[in-house]
């Protein structure tokens, strides 16, 4: 099982679960002394030391180079958790919205680079399971151009529910493309958690204060599990869940042709993924 945003908050509670189910674990991390000790408490949860690789999504050469150690390391992933992302301004090196490349376009690429191992032609299909928000209702997506730097990076929040949009309609067109290749795509909206998210939001972070509001780590990562571990027959493809529960998303999230055209998009957006064929 891959996790990515694995060095702290939803994405360490959920791979420490994961690890006590007895599952080998690979963590990705952006910040190194984070990962390390995530690697810890992960290798003490579970009966397996986790593989940690540190990859900064803001970097898509940092993913193709994290997907390359992956495939180094196992010839089959069973569950792909697309967690990374954050609260984020401005834009990357390469000209992308940052929030939208971190959020969307880094696990987007990062599935494809993972593809082939992901595919089953027997037996239960392997899980895509990402993080989505209720942030995307208020999202102001255009799944045409999403890179686009535009009003977005004037906004953290407004990019942050734009990326959230994508997410779901990541996994409903995946659903789409891939389920008939045995990969199951899945998301999930968290709630509000107490953890390193929009730790530079004041308001926010004030909000964190209030303890009805918001729920522990390990709550939010109890739906990550249980997607990551429930039957087949208790999942929907390109389903969309909240403690454990279909949940609905705005009818932006969920169009079948704004999903394609964010696919297409987001191709371009990516660039070439193909490895090297000795990979």
């Amino acid at each position: 099982m891959v996790v990515t945003g694995a060095s702290a908050g939803i994405g360490l509670a959920g791979a420490k679960q994961l690890a006590a189910h007895g599952d080998r674990l690979i963590l990705l991390g952006r910040d190194e002394s984070r990962l390390a000790v995530a690697a810890e408490v992960v290798r003490a949860a579970g009966r397996h030391r986790p593989i940690a690789i540190r990859a900064d999504f803001a970097d898509l050469a940092q993913v193709r180079a994290a997907a390359v150690r992956i495939r180094d390391s196992c010839d089959r992933v069973d569950v792909l958790v697309n967690n990374a992302g954050g609260l984020f301004g401005g834009v990357t090196g390469h000209g992308h919205d940052r929030a939208m490349q971190v959020n969307h376009l880094a696990g987007f690429l990062l599935a494809h680079l993972l593809l082939d191992r992901m595919r089953r032609t027997s037996g239960p299909p392997s899980r895509l399971i990402t993080t989505a928000s209720l942030a995307e209702a208020w999202g102001v997506l255009d799944v045409d151009a999403p890179m686009r730097k535009r009003l977005l990076h004037r906004s953290r929040w407004l990019a942050y529910g734009s990326s959230k949009q994508a997410n779901i309609l990541f996994t409903l067109e995946a659903a789409r493309r891939w389920t008939g290749s045995g990969v199951l795509p899945l998301a999930f909206f968290p709630g509000l958690v107490r953890s390193r998210f929009a730790s530079t939001s004041p308001l926010f972070m004030l909000g964190k204060l209030v303890p009805v509001l918001f729920t522990s780590p390990a709550r939010a990562a109890d739906t990550l599990t249980w997607l990551a571990t429930a039957p087949e027959s208790a999942l929907v493809p390109g389903g969309y869940y909240f403690l454990r529960q279909p949940f609905a998303a705005t009818a932006r999230s969920t169009s079948p042709s704004r999903a394609e055209r964010l696919w297409n998009a987001s191709l371009q957006a990516a660039g070439e993924w193909d490895l090297p064929p000795d990979r």
